[in-house]
């Protein structure tokens, strides 16, 4: 297919969860509706301390995004 046969992926949802656990469950639910997903952790300073804490974020998107092999 080429790329401006190609759909562009909208974004229809963006969680921030605590657990990876949490995010798996997301992307399963993603996968069997057949929706597109993007995942990232990052780490966030916690409210109460100087420790860091890992976060996911999850995108939830129209269409599964494709990567330019070129």
């Amino acid at each position: 297919m080429s790329e401006d046969l190609a759909p562009t992926a909208q974004v229809l949802s963006t969680v921030v969860y605590d657990s990876a656990a949490e995010a798996i469950e997301a992307i399963a639910a993603a996968d069997t509706l057949g929706l597109g997903i993007k995942v990232a952790n990052r780490l966030v300073p916690e409210e109460e301390s100087e420790d860091l804490v890992e976060e996911w974020v999850v995108e939830i998107l129209t269409a599964v995004p494709t990567v330019d092999e070129s």
